[in-house]
């Protein structure tokens, strides 16, 4: 039964709602911003109604899903409805078309952290032309000083980065405009891109990309766009050996291919840091990584 597939707290909460008599559309909604799949939701709201009214019929989970679509007006590229904290990704086709016509696939998703790994998010001539615009820009990479929040060099981070101004060029625009529509998270609330260039033993450790609150370097960087609530890496090119991104508590690796892209959430879906999110770029062993990073932020980054 999907109900029993739950964790305890979510399942009361699905039978406690049930019983108030909340929609399954808004229900649904919640439970897939707690990183629960769309039929996977739907089934366990059916259940909960069936248990609930024993003599009910129990819709199927694609009837469910057809009529939130019914109540949800149509999303625009890049809006967001209602008060979401991150970004909540329409999953239910198994590919996807954005507004200038690239067909992108779904080719994973976890459910905790959040992750989606979508394949062809960006045209072979779009890598080509990414790489070229950083190779002028490309110098070494830093990190966030968590006590002084100044940025910084450190041996945890030994490749090389170009930053680009969000909208810089035609080639930025198109694919912000693209993450977007995809993601469902405004143009508006993400950083502008950065490129890095890994070469042979490059990598980046284990590390989070949200900003811990409690520490006193963070507060700055709080202060325009608030929190990182998801990340987004596209990968330019192939590498011959490593240069995976992994996240060490899941067990779990990506490895590049030229045109994909790895989304994953670093807050819940209460808008808290989620440590499952702990990722690291895994040393190159040979050949060239080249990744572009699109942080998404809280609210307008400027």
């Amino acid at each position: 039964m999907s109900l029993q597939l739950l964790k305890p707290e979510w399942q009361h909460w699905v039978r406690e709602n049930v019983a108030r008599g909340c929609t399954p559309a808004s229900m649904q909604e919640l439970l897939q911003q707690g990183g629960h799949g769309a039929e996977l939701a739907a089934q366990a709201i059916a259940e909960a109604q069936a248990a609930q009214e024993p003599g009910r019929a129990q819709p199927s989970a694609l009837a469910l899903l057809a009529a939130k679509a019914q109540e949800q007006s149509p999303l625009m590229p890049g809006a967001v409805q209602g008060p979401s904290l991150r970004p909540l990704l329409d999953l239910r086709s198994n590919s996807l078309r954005a507004p200038d016509g690239q067909q992108v696939r779904i080719a994973a998703v976890l459910d905790h952290p959040h992750i989606v790994l979508f394949e062809q998010m960006l045209r072979p001539e779009e890598c080509e032309q990414l790489m070229a615009m950083a190779e002028s820009r490309l110098s070494r990479s830093t990190v966030v000083d968590e006590q002084l929040g100044e940025a910084r060099a450190h041996e945890a981070r030994t490749s090389a980065g170009a930053w680009f101004q969000r909208g810089e060029f035609d080639l930025l625009s198109r694919i912000e405009a693209r993450l977007a529509a995809l993601l469902q998270w405004p143009v508006e609330r993400g950083e502008g891109m950065q490129v890095l260039r890994y070469g042979v033993g490059g990598e980046y450790r284990a590390h989070f990309d949200y900003f811990n609150p409690n520490l006193p370097g963070s507060q700055r960087h709080l202060q325009s766009g608030g929190q990182r609530v998801g990340t987004c890496i596209l990968y330019l090119d192939e590498v011959e050996a490593g240069g995976g991104t992994r996240f060490p508590s899941l067990g779990f690796e990506v490895r590049p291919r030229r045109g994909a892209a790895l989304y994953f959430a670093s807050v819940d879906a209460q808008g808290v840091e989620d440590p499952a999110s702990l990722h690291a770029g895994v040393p190159v062993i040979a050949g060239v990584k080249y990744i572009a990073t699109k942080w998404l932020r809280q609210r307008p980054y400027l």
